[in-house]
C-alpha cells in the first residue's frame, strides 16, 4: 500500500504561497482605501467636489476665504418661440419717411396776364377819312393814333393801317372802352354819357382827383 502522507516540503511551500497571497490582498486593500480617501472631499481642509458638465472636479478653497453660495432666482416666465427672420427684420427696420404730396398745380400756377387795354385791327382807309371821323366811329382817339405814329398823311384811300382801338375784353362787365382825347375829363365825360364822375371813378379805379390821361382807355358804363 503506497504512502499517502504529504511531504513536509510541499506543506511549507503551500503555507508560503498562502502568506504571500494574503499579504498581496492586504496591500491591495490598503492602496484602494488610500485612493478613496484622497478622492473624497474634505470640507475641513477646504476640498469640495464641483460638477461641471458630466464630470466632477475637486475644488480646493481656503477655509478663511470660503465663498457664500447664493441661490439664483428662477425665471418662470414662459419663453416664446423665436420670431422668423422676416418678422425680426420688419420689427427692427426703420420706417421710411412718408412722402408728402406736392400740389404741382399750385406750385406751377402762373397768374393770368392782365387783359390789354389796347388791341390793333387792320383798317382799310376810306375815301374822305380823317383822324376825327375815324375816332368818332371807332373806339380810338386822335391822341391814341398819334402815339402809334398815325397821322393824317397816312390816311391814303385803299391803304391798310394797323389801327389802335380800346379792347372790349378789358371792359367786359364794366361797360365799353373809350379812348381819351384832348380836353376830356371825368366830369364832361360823365355828362356826355349820362353817368357821374364817382361812377367813372369806381369803375376805373381813378384817384381822388378823378385823373384821366390822354390816349388812355377807360370804361364807360
Amino acid at each position: 500500500m503506497p504512502d499517502k502522507r504529504i511531504h513536509p516540503s510541499i506543506v511549507l511551500l503551500m503555507v508560503a504561497i498562502a502568506i504571500i497571497l494574503a499579504a498581496g490582498v492586504f496591500l491591495a486593500i490598503n492602496v484602494i482605501q488610500n485612493r478613496n480617501r484622497a478622492a473624497e472631499p474634505d470640507p475641513a481642509a477646504g476640498n469640495f467636489l464641483v460638477t461641471v458638465g458630466a464630470e466632477q472636479i475637486s475644488l480646493q478653497v481656503d477655509p478663511n476665504l470660503r465663498p457664500t453660495i447664493i441661490e439664483a432666482p428662477v425665471d418662470n416666465t414662459p419663453r416664446t418661440e423665436d420670431a422668423p427672420d422676416e418678422q425680426i427684420q420688419e420689427a427692427t427696420a426703420t420706417p421710411e419717411p412718408t412722402a408728402v404730396p406736392v400740389d404741382t398745380q399750385a406750385a406751377t400756377a402762373v397768374p393770368a396776364p392782365a387783359v390789354a387795354k389796347i388791341i390793333f385791327i387792320d383798317y382799310t382807309v376810306q375815301q374822305g377819312d380823317t383822324l376825327y371821323s375815324i375816332s368818332d366811329r371807332l373806339d380810338t382817339s386822335i391822341s391814341l393814333m398819334a402815339e402809334h405814329d398815325i397821322a393824317q398823311d397816312n390816311l391814303v384811300p385803299g391803304q391798310i393801317i394797323r389801327l389802335p382801338i380800346g379792347n372790349p375784353e378789358f371792359c367786359a362787365g364794366r361797360g365799353r372802352p373809350y379812348a381819351i382825347g384832348e380836353g376830356d375829363t371825368a366830369y364832361n365825360l360823365s355828362e356826355r354819357f349820362n353817368t357821374t364822375p364817382q361812377n367813372l371813378q369806381a369803375i376805373n379805379s381813378l384817384d381822388v382827383n378823378f385823373t384821366i390821361r390822354t390816349a388812355d382807355i377807360i370804361c364807360i358804363p
